[in-house]
């Protein structure tokens, strides 16, 4: 395993004190729920993060997170590539947010009892939450169309197909 640019858990109000940011890479073993959930993380996710006192004395972390991962297509079955990104903006300060009215705005995260913040399972959160609920190529990918027909929403209709038309068409055989 390669080492961390930083430790799992931090002390979020050290590091927003002193303007901590990082711009770093985390190797995929460091993130496991994120393996478990799609076939192969392909390359080192990409971290760009600040921890800061913000201008209404929010205790704050802002960045994103970027990773390149491989997905089983749910229509073809086959195997595919796909780049996911998180943007984030939280504060560990809920109820100052709340009295400022801005809490909707920022995503809350909470600190362990003994005041750190786990910081890889955050990021790893981001990450999971932005896969897709339904992997699949993209709509006009040709590899995923390639032998399959498929069709949105698009129905033939035949005379036999109207009930109307059948009842008129019972009636008629009735008065035979």
């Amino acid at each position: 395993m390669k080492e961390l640019a930083f430790s799992e858990n931090v002390n979020f109000d050290k590091l927003a004190n002193t303007d901590a940011s990082y711009d770093t890479t985390i190797d995929p073993s460091y993130l496991p729920r994120l393996q478990e959930s799609c076939v192969k993380i392909l390359e080192p996710v990409q971290t760009e993060f600040k921890f800061y006192v913000d201008m209404q004395g929010l205790r704050t972390i802002e960045g994103r997170v970027k990773a390149k991962l491989s997905f089983i297509c749910q229509r073809c079955q086959k195997e595919f590539v796909k780049e996911i990104e998180s943007n984030f903006l939280s504060t560990c300060d809920e109820q100052k947010a709340k009295s400022l009215k801005i809490d909707e705005k920022l995503d809350i995260v909470e600190l362990n009892e003994d005041g750190t913040f786990n910081l890889l399972a955050f990021l790893e959160d981001c990450l999971l939450l932005e896969i897709p609920y339904i992997t699949s190529h993209e709509e006009n990918e040709p590899e995923c169309k390639e032998g399959n027909e498929w069709s949105f929403g698009k129905v033939e209709k035949s005379e036999d197909d109207n009930p109307f038309a059948k009842l008129a068409s019972l009636k008629d055989h009735l008065k035979k």
